[in-house]
């Protein structure tokens, strides 16, 4: 006849139980964590003395070639979304911005096979660069740098960002912002969910990741101009 086990066994049992359930709980916030940790990026590097100490500063835009998302959709390009954030938050420490794009419509779609829309693209880039010496401000070039992909996903975005002197166009000031998709988004969702409201979008974060940056650059001004 088998005895059932004493209350002492089971307690030892339920202890174990409850122990390895708290250290997989620890394990999986502590993953948790350093996956969200990650999920955004800044590596920048100053190349000259140039700074943006004016009250102005011209945003170039360089959206990609449309080939280069095709599989995935323009949804998942944040290029130009990212542009416009830099702008309200430049605009916001009293920079007047001015929003010019680097390549014309028919580059980005590759038709510049024939000649009359070859010079469309051509005057496009004339009129941007004449626009750039008239404003005769800094320039932050934003750009896309690559993307990554786990299978169909896209795992990794990277965006360019340049501070170039209007006179020469040569950067000052260089930057690559990387935003990691993964099952920490979720985790990401659940806290802010918590908090009754919805985690940044990635060109905010970005954004904001951007404006700290170059202010610990010294490229930006580091309060807002008093006017």
């Amino acid at each position: 006849m088998n005895r059932s086990p004493s209350r002492h066994t089971l307690g030892r049992s339920i202890a174990r139980k409850l122990l390895v359930l708290a250290l997989l709980c620890v394990v999986l916030a502590a993953w948790g964590g350093w996956q969200h940790s990650r999920r955004q990026a800044v590596a920048s590097e100053v190349l000259g003395d140039y700074r943006a100490d004016g009250r102005a500063v011209t945003l170039l835009l360089v959206e990609p070639d449309v080939s280069l998302n095709l599989d995935a959709g323009l949804r998942r390009d944040s290029t130009a979304r990212l542009a416009r954030a830099l702008e309200r938050r430049l605009s916001d420490l009293g920079y007047r911005t001015l929003a010019l794009s680097a390549r014309s419509n028919e580059e980005r779609f590759g038709q510049t096979a024939q000649a009359s829309v070859r010079n469309a693209a051509m005057q496009h880039q004339a009129r941007t660069t004449q626009a750039i010496r008239e404003a005769d401000a800094p320039v932050l070039r934003v750009s896309l740098e690559g993307m990554k992909r786990d299978g169909r996903e896209i795992a990794e975005q990277a965006y360019r960002l340049e501070l170039l002197d209007p006179r020469t166009l040569q950067p000052a000031w260089r930057a690559t912002l990387t935003w990691r998709e993964g099952r920490y988004q979720s985790l990401a969702l659940l806290w802010h969910l918590r908090q009754n409201r919805l985690p940044p979008p990635l060109w905010d974060s970005l954004a904001d990741l951007a404006m700290a940056q170059m202010r610990e650059d010294g490229v930006i001004r580091a309060e807002a101009l008093i006017q």
